[in-house]
Order: C-alpha cells, then structure tokens, then sequence
C-alpha cells in the first residue's frame, strides 16, 4: 500500500502556464514564457506561487533528503527542475536516477511529479494529485511504480502527495 500524504497548501487562483518543458539548465523557472491558453493552480509557499513539484521537493529537502527535484515531461524531452527553480543538468544525481529508471522500464510514462534521493541511498518518488478533481493515478504510473519497486526494492520510498485546489 502507497502512503497518501495530505498537505492544505494555501493554492493560487488559475495562473498562465509556464513553460518549463523549454526550460535548459541553469535557466529559472520564473523566467520561463506563459501561455494563456493552459493554466494550473500554483502552491503559494515562501511568498509566492511554486508549482505543486517545487513545494514537495522542498518539503522533502525539509524532511532530510540529500536532493530532490520535479519532473516535466513534454514532447519526449524531460526537465528537472530543483527545489529552489533552477533547471537542473541531466549529468548528475537527478539525471543518473532518471536514467536509470528509463533503462528499466523501457521509457518514462508514468515517471512521478518528484523524484530525490535520502542521505542513505533510499530513491524518492512523490506523486501530486489534486483532490478536488478527478486527478486520479493512471495504469502507466501504477505500471512505473512497479518498476520502480522491482528495481529499488526496500529502497524505494514513494507516497502520492494529495493537495487542495479550490
């Protein structure tokens, strides 16, 4: 059974979708161009709006965690993103995990909103789904955590992170 963590993060109002999957590494996220055709709730924490990733990411960081980073997939290219906005390179501990992953499950559908690392090895995944939506787990992440589980074993900690959207 996959811990379900609840958090009542103060939420924005529909904002402009920033366009992280254009995102390269060492470029920020608040710099990242919006497009009023798509919006998404952001997480107002240290006063201002993050999205939901950044917000578990830092939490994680909070908790202990050595690293840990959201993910945005677009069009096949995947974006990592740390806790403090930044977009990370893929040549370190965050693109070595995702690497990994990928070789093992033959691809990355299903790849979690978080993913980060503990001081002692233990892998991280945490997937945000809303709850006043129907954001529901898919079979693809359902079939990744799998994966995950079978290649990390008693190392793998993963929790879906259930947050409030008005």
């Amino acid at each position: 059974m996959v811990p379900v963590i609840v958090r009542a993060w103060p939420c924005s109002l529909p904002m402009p979708y920033r366009k992280t999957y254009r995102l390269q590494p060492g470029e920020s996220w608040r710099g990242a161009p919006t497009t009023d055709h798509q919006f998404e709730y952001y997480v107002q924490r240290d006063g201002e709006a993050i999205p939901v990733g950044a917000a578990i990411a830092r939490e994680v960081i909070d908790d202990g965690a050595a690293w840990a980073c959201f993910t945005e997939m677009w069009a096949g290219r995947i974006v990592l993103v740390g806790p403090d906005l930044v977009c990370l390179p893929h040549d370190g501990p965050a693109g070595d995990l995702v690497t990994q992953l990928r070789t093992a499950h033959g691809g990355l559908s299903g790849l979690p909103d978080v993913v980060g690392q503990h001081h002692d090895g233990r892998v991280i995944m945490r997937e945000a789904k809303a709850l006043k939506s129907n954001d529901r787990l898919s079979a693809s992440q359902h079939a990744f955590a799998r994966t995950a589980q079978d290649l990390f074993g008693d190392r793998l900690d993963v929790a879906v992170v259930s947050w409030a959207v008005p």
